[in-house]
C-alpha cells in the first residue's frame, strides 16, 4: 500500500501542468503549515517538507514520517493586447493541481536522512482563444520538479544539512502573431515542449540560542537549464536573438522561529531570489527579489491554527522605449511584451491561514488557503510592433493578475 501510494504521487507530480507561484515564478513554500504560515520556515520545523525551506531543520525531526501534500493554485490573468484597454483576454490557464511527498527517518542521536520531491515553480499563459486583431494568440508553460535526498546532522542546540538537488523541467512558447501583426508567422505551432534535467545543491544550518529561539539560515544554488531552442525560436520569430539558457536562480534564506508562549508561535523569514544572476532570466531584466515572510502558530491540544503574510518586490524590469535597445534584449519593447505578456511574474503581496489536527496517534491532517491580491503592469510595447516598430508611447500592453490556493497535507509518523 505505502509503493502504491508513493507511486501514485511520484506520477502525479511528473504530469502536474504548470503552476503560477508567489514570488516570481517560485512557490513561496511547499507543505500546508509553511503555507499557511506565509511561507515561513527556514528556521521552524514542520516535518519532512522542511528539506524544501533549509535541509538542516531535519535534525528537529525525532522518528520517521511521510507526508504527502496537493496545492490546487487558481490564477487569474488577463491582458489587452495590443488595443490600449479596449478588448482583454483571460488566461485560460487558470488552474493547476500540484502534488508533493516527503519522507525523513532518523538514524540514530545525530543524523536524519530524508527525501522529498515536488513542483516547485512554474508559470505560463494561455490566450490562444484571445481575440483576433488586436491580441497575440498565445501559449506559455514552465514547470519545474525537484527531487532533494537530505542528510542532516543535529547536537543539543545547533544543526547542520545538505542535499544534492536534482531538478526536472519543462518549457514550451508558442505564438501565432498574424493575427495582430499581419506579415508575421506562427511559431512552435504544434507547442511542442523541451525539457532539461539539471543538478545543484542546498546546505543550511539552525542555532538555538534558547529552548524559546531558533536562528537559521541556508543556500539553494544555481541550477543551470537549457530548454532546447525554445527561447532562440521564440525570439527569432521578433527578428531577436535570445540564448536558450533559463536557470533557475540561487536563493539566500534566512529566518528565526520564537515561541512567546507556551501554545504560539512567531516565525518570519528573509529570502533573497538572485534572478539578475540567472541566464535568461537576466537577459530580460529580471533583477534580485527580496521576500519578507511572516508567520503566527497557535497549539491546543490535538489542533494548531496559523496566519501569515508574504511581501516581495515585483523582480520584472520595465525596458524604456524609444532608447538604445538592451544589448542583450534587442528591442526593449520586445523584452516588456514577453515579460508581461506571456510570464507574468508580477505577484507581490499574499496573505495565508491554515491549521492541523491529529486524527490520531499517529496520523495528523492540515489545509491552508492563500489569496493573493490582483496587481496590474502597464508596459510600452511599441518597437515590438514588425517591421520598424510604431513610435515610443503609442503601443502599450497591460496585464492583471491575482491567485488563490487551497493545500492540503497529511502526515503520517510510524
Amino acid at each position: 500500500m505505502k509503493t502504491r501510494f508513493i507511486s501514485m504521487w511520484v506520477a502525479g507530480v511528473m504530469v502536474s501542468p504548470l503552476a503560477y507561484a508567489t514570488n516570481g515564478d517560485t512557490m513561496m513554500s511547499v507543505g500546508a503549515e509553511n503555507t499557511a504560515l506565509g511561507g515561513t520556515g527556514v528556521a521552524h520545523f514542520v516535518g519532512a517538507e522542511s528539506t524544501f525551506a533549509n535541509p538542516a531543520m531535519l535534525g528537529k525531526s525525532t522518528g520517521r514520517e511521510v507526508t504527502g501534500g496537493l496545492v490546487v493554485f487558481r490564477p487569474s490573468v488577463a491582458n489587452d493586447g495590443m488595443s490600449s484597454g479596449a478588448l482583454v483576454a483571460n488566461s485560460a490557464a487558470n488552474a493547476s493541481y500540484i502534488p508533493d511527498i516527503s519522507f525523513s527517518d532518523r538514524l540514530d542521536d545525530s543524523l536524519t536522512y530524508g527525501v522529498a520531491m515536488a513542483g516547485i515553480a512554474g508559470m505560463g499563459v494561455d490566450y490562444t482563444g484571445a481575440p483576433k486583431g488586436t491580441h497575440v494568440s498565445a501559449k506559455t508553460a514552465l514547470s519545474i520538479l525537484k527531487v532533494i535526498p537530505t542528510i542532516a546532522y543535529n547536537k543539543d542546540n545547533y544543526g547542520l544539512g545538505f542535499s544534492p538537488v536534482l531538478q526536472y523541467g519543462m518549457l514550451a512558447i508558442s505564438y501565432d502573431t498574424s493575427v495582430a501583426m499581419p506579415g508575421s508567422l506562427a511559431v512552435n505551432a504544434a507547442r511542442k515542449a523541451s525539457s532539461h534535467t539539471g543538478f545543484g545543491f542546498a546546505l543550511g544550518g539552525y542555532y538555538n540560542t534558547s529552548p524559546e529561539l531558533t536562528l537559521a539560515a541556508s543556500y539553494h544554488s544555481k541550477i543551470r537549464m537549457n530548454y532546447g531552442t525554445q527561447m532562440s525560436v521564440a525570439g527569432a520569430g521578433f527578428g531577436q536573438v535570445f540564448a536558450d539558457h533559463l536557470d533557475q536562480p540561487a536563493e539566500i534564506k534566512a529566518g528565526f522561529a520564537y515561541a512567546a508562549a507556551d501554545n504560539f508561535t512567531v516565525t518570519a523569514d528573509y529570502r533573497l531570489i538572485q534572478w539578475g544572476s540567472a541566464a535568461g532570466y537576466k537577459d530580460f531584466g529580471w533583477k534580485d527579489q527580496t521576500v519578507i515572510a511572516v508567520g503566527g502558530k497557535y497549539s491546543a491540544d490535538g489542533y494548531w491554527l496559523g496566519a501569515g503574510y508574504n511581501h516581495s518586490a515585483n523582480p520584472i524590469s520595465v525596458f524604456a522605449n524609444g532608447v538604445a535597445a538592451n544589448a542583450t534584449n534587442g528591442q526593449n519593447g520586445v523584452g516588456n511584451m514577453f515579460n508581461n505578456m506571456l510570464f507574468p511574474g508580477i505577484i507581490n503581496s499574499a496573505y495565508t491561514l491554515g491549521g492541523g489536527y491529529a486524527l490520531n496517534n499517529n496520523l495528523e491532517l492540515a489545509a491552508s488557503f492563500m489569496y493573493a491580491p490582483r496587481v496590474t503592469a502597464r508596459v510600452d510595447i511599441s518597437d515590438a510592433v514588425p517591421p520598424a516598430g510604431a513610435a515610443p508611447g503609442t503601443l502599450f500592453n497591460t496585464t492583471t493578475h491575482s491567485q488563490q490556493s487551497y493545500s492540503v497535507s497529511l502526515r503520517y509518523k510510524f
